[in-house]
């Protein structure tokens, strides 16, 4: 965006009397390039393709698309498979069967339902029993499938970075195990990441007591130590503090995102749709106000968003602490904006006895969280809004654990290190100096699920099973274990990590079975015994962590000395990518992040007052540092942030050589300190004078019309009178059976991309890289548009998932000039793919820019066993073909047939989308629209029902019920 464009967006505004939406900076000034975007159909589409983006296209598509070559790997099979000669007992060749398992993120255990084909994991949902998820998933964990088939996997042991087999290994190992008997363990460490695992945790005690001099440290790169230290400020020991947000009917956030990505983001949300939803049928209270120096998931959706600095949003809650009579009353003086702020946030608290919650970030000050959760507590919250559990983590080392280690390996005090599951190589913060430390170690171990920064600097590689195919457990965020089953034998040469942790003390004999056995064996008995299928049916322990009663202690307050004069960087895991070790996945990689829609790249987020003051645009080249820690990338301006705050993210900038992830982005790890991992003051940004080249999907489907989102009062959730249909010349269609269509409740939504990513792994569609991005030609059937209000600086934000409309009257259908796209007598919006010739025409009669066009071949030299990484209900595309949301028209099928074997109509609620299964906060409803009494029904006769684009009288069946707002801004 040019610099004229920003000061035209700064006045656009003034002297308006009416509501405004704008999605973008570019929008709001009506900036030349906006212009082009609305008028194209795809933006920068005939821009030249060299051969170089050809092969960067291909190798994103490797992991989609492909095994990459599995056909060559016969790791050895399990004692108790059988070869796939003739069909097994109870199979249906073409129906899916389903196991109850986990996957691990950031230590804790993701229950889902796994769906496979002929043996072939093929689509994860959220376990339906288990009350953490409730049938729900997250970004990370719809994409976690597309791991399981990641090509750059490690495929077996490395010794010095080159192959070996494991026969080395194991000998090195018993070598090594022996030696360390002899000394009791002296100078033997192991470095895990975030762990939650039982049989984990007593392998570790089994070790410990075999080798009592040695050491268990615990590396955690997205900053739970935090948290801990916070709680043994309040209370005087770590533990775990559970938000219980559906019993919530005040909630007060300091920069915590509690909506946002992160392990505990499908619990938190299912909490607070459920009062959220209490809110809208019975008015029970259900305030949110947040106050945050960038904006976030949760801010989005809150009633009152206050923008203010960290510094700043500590004063707030210092201010807030002290009208509750916890601590002293801050000496500086707060705006008039902040005062309103404060004084709703305090009204909010004082009219929810014993159902208000106070919550300062995971990244903040821990004297600052602690007095959060000391508030929390005066107002009658703990053991209602806010349980204290043991902590669920593994935390055996403490404060410091990883500082301690380094400090210990830089003193030559490390013999052997065993690095399970981490890589702090790349995560750890710089100052630390941890691959400079490492060398000093004798015997360097390190097992992974990819050959990474941290295993090119050890002596031995063990590649690690991914979880879907191995047996181990974790907990979930509630402390409920989870047994983790495979659902396929491992595709490599791998073990599991229960495995090689027993290999690290010389027995090779290890069965991950048998270990996991032998962790619940009192509970469960031996295998065998049917309470083991029980357990593994139902996939989980209904054991959650038990509650523990603490009083609040003094503690110290939080800091208010002042900070050094210039910027404040914030750092924070990507929403995407989180700590990087996703990175390989080309779904996370080409999913748009909230508030920016970037691509394939982290930036340096910079707001519009400062991006107009340093003469930045969008792509501009900056250097960012202070006290000689600096990075390089590029700027990207954000509505909404604190003027004198930069963001960055961490999970780019990888080391890793003909990996997908090398060299995208830039690596923010040397902005951070072990002292203030996530915070550097003082900082400077200085234009370098070079340009980057970014991937935001924001503009690509710019939409030319009005009143896209709306907002009203609880008023409006009454039922009203069905609103006579816009007049069409089209001739009226025949209707039979059920007629399907969706709403989609933007007062419930909280952007978190799982619906995305839910309809990629369902409906095969291809990820194009990061150079066809920016030319618009993005092929994700779901997107979710982000909307402003207000003034650049300060605007209230909005979330639109946007699928296919299904439209009545189409003007898709009537533009074809092959009737490919054709309408079904349920009411579907249809694309007939051989059919289609390509010519485009459907998606430029389109106002809703929903139809995706395949601009290459992306499958076609794919061989059959690539071909098995797919949906097989599912037609995988071929070049020159438009597609486009089909309502997952392979699940009403598959359910219309099943009821017709069982003679009987179908139910409501018994087709359920890929968006809908998954959303976290049930925004997405789907169903039969002729039965009055569906719950898709229901939800359309509201008042504050209403089409996407109404006035084009395309008669969409997707509609969206308005966002229910706390009091009006503005004179809407």
């Amino acid at each position: 965006m040019k610099r004229r464009a920003q000061a035209q967006a700064a006045g656009a505004l003034a002297g308006r009397t009416g509501r405004r939406f704008w999605r973008a900076l570019e929008e709001l000034a009506d900036a030349p390039s906006f212009r082009r975007a609305l008028r194209a159909e795809f933006p920068n589409a005939f821009e030249g393709v060299s051969d170089t983006d050809r092969r960067d296209v291909l190798r994103v598509m490797g992991a989609s698309l492909a095994l990459a070559g599995l056909g060559g790997c016969t790791p050895a099979p399990a004692p108790d498979a059988r070869p796939y000669v003739t069909q097994p007992d109870q199979t249906v060749l073409g129906r899916p069967r389903f196991y109850a398992t986990a996957v691990t993120f950031d230590g804790y255990a993701q229950p889902v339902l796994g769906e496979t084909h002929e043996g072939r994991p093929t689509k994860l949902e959220g376990l339906p029993e288990h009350p953490a998820v409730r049938g729900s998933a997250d970004a990370f964990t719809q994409a976690a499938i597309l791991d399981l088939y990641d090509p750059d996997r490690s495929r077996g042991p490395l010794h010095l970075n080159q192959p070996c087999d494991w026969a080395a290994f194991d000998t090195a190992m018993v070598e090594n195990g022996a030696h360390l008997d002899a000394t009791g363990g002296e100078g033997f460490r192991l470095l895990t990441g975030p762990a939650t695992s039982p049989t984990l945790a007593r392998q570790v005690a089994a070790l410990l007591r075999r080798w009592p001099r040695a050491r268990w440290h615990v590396h955690d790169p997205a900053g739970g130590d935090l948290r801990r230290e916070a709680t043994r400020f309040a209370f005087g020991r770590p533990l775990d503090a559970l938000p219980r947000l559906d019993r919530c009917a005040a909630i007060v956030s300091f920069d915590d995102d509690l909506l946002g990505p992160g392990p505990r983001q499908t619990a938190n949300a299912r909490d607070w749709s459920a009062a959220r939803k209490a809110f809208q049928a019975d008015g029970e209270p259900c305030r949110l106000l947040v106050a945050e120096p960038a904006p976030t998931l949760t801010g989005a959706i809150a009633g009152e968003r206050l923008v203010a600095s960290a510094d700043e949003t500590g004063l707030l809650l210092r201010a807030l602490a002290a009208r509750f009579s916890e601590g002293p009353e801050p000496s500086l003086a707060l705006t008039a904006r902040q005062v309103e702020w404060l004084n709703a946030a305090e009204a909010a608290l004082r009219a929810a006895p014993g159902a208000a919650l106070v919550t300062a970030g995971p990244w903040c000050d821990p004297a600052a969280q602690a007095l959060a959760l000391r508030l929390t507590a005066r107002l009658g919250g703990l053991g209602r809004t806010l349980s204290l559990v043991e902590p669920i983590q593994a935390w055996p080392d403490g404060d410091g654990s990883l500082a301690a280690l380094v400090a210990d390996m830089a003193a030559g005090r490390v013999d052997t290190l065993a690095i399970l599951d981490a890589n702090p190589a790349y995560s750890a913060p710089a100052d630390l100096g941890f691959a400079a430390a490492l060398r000093k170690v004798r015997l360097r171990i390190h097992a992974g699920l990819h050959a990474d920064e941290t295993a090119t600097l050890c002596h031995w590689h063990a590649p690690l099973a991914h979880d879907l195919e191995s047996w181990s457990d974790a907990r979930a965020v509630d402390g409920r274990p989870s047994l983790i089953q495979p659902l396929v034998q491992p595709f490599y040469s791998v073990r599991a990590r229960s495995a090689v942790l027993e290999n690290l003390q010389g027995r090779l004999d290890a069965n991950p079975r048998d270990l996991l056995v032998e962790t619940w064996r009192a509970r469960l008995g031996d295998w065998g015994d049917p309470r083991w299928n029980a357990a593994l049916a139902a996939g989980f322990l209904d054991q959650p962590a038990g509650e523990v009663s603490a009083s609040p202690t003094a503690a110290p307050p939080p800091s208010s000395a002042p900070r050094a004069e210039g910027l404040t960087v914030l750092v924070r895991p990507d929403p995407c990518l989180w700590d990087g070790a996703r990175a390989n996945n080309p779904w996370l990689q080409e999913l748009p992040k909230p508030f920016t829609k970037l691509t394939w790249d982290n930036a340096v987020l910079v707001a519009p007052a400062l991006a107009a003051s340093a003469k930045l645009k969008n792509g501009d080249v900056v250097r960012l540092g202070a006290a000689g820690r600096e990075i390089t990338g590029p700027v990207w301006v954000v509505p909404g942030l604190h003027r004198r705050t930069v963001l960055v993210h961490t999970g780019y900038g990888r080391r890793a050589p003909r990996q997908l992830c090398d060299g995208r982005g830039f690596d923010a790890t040397p902005l951070r300190t072990a002292a203030s991992p996530w915070r550097l003051d003082g900082a400077r940004l200085e234009r370098t004078g070079r340009r980057a080249e970014l991937a935001s999907t924001q503009l690509n489907t710019a939409l030319d019309g009005f009143d896209f989102v709306r907002t009203t009062s609880r008023a409006d959730v009454a039922p009203a009178p069905p609103p006579e249909p816009p007049p069409t010349l089209y001739p009226e269609k025949v209707r039979e059976g059920p007629q399907w269509g969706m709403a989609v409740d933007t007062d419930l939504c909280i952007g978190c991309n799982a619906c995305v990513t839910a309809c990629d792994a369902e409906n095969n569609v291809a990820m194009v890289g990061k150079a066809q991005v920016a030319k618009g030609r993005e092929m994700h059937w779901m997107r979710i548009d982000q909307y402003h209000e207000g003034p650049p600086d300060d605007p209230q934000l909005f979330n639109q998932p946007v699928p296919c409309m299904h439209c009545e009257e189409a003007p898709c259908e009537m533009g074809c000039p092959v009737n490919a796209t054709v309408h079904s007598h349920d009411g579907l919006n249809l694309q007939v793919y051989n059919r289609c010739i390509g010519t485009r025409t459907c998606s430029s009669f389109c106002p809703y820019k929903v139809r995706r066009f395949n601009w290459f071949d992306f499958t076609g030299d794919d061989p059959p066993e690539r071909q098995a990484a797919r949906n097989p209900e599912v037609t995988v595309r071929d070049r020159g073909v438009m597609e486009k949301c089909t309502y997952c028209v392979q699940r009403i099928e598959k359910a219309r047939i099943q009821a017709k074997v069982e003679n009987r109509p179908l139910r409501d609620g018994e087709v359920r989308t890929a968006c809908q299964q998954t959303c976290p906060t049930e925004a997405i409803v789907f169903g039969d629209v002729s039965d009055p009494d569906s719950a898709v029904s229901r939800l359309k006769a509201q008042r504050r029902n209403y089409a996407l684009l109404e006035e084009v009288g395309t008669r969409p069946r997707t509609t969206y019920l308005a966002r229910l707002a706390d009091r009006e801004r503005g004179d809407g």
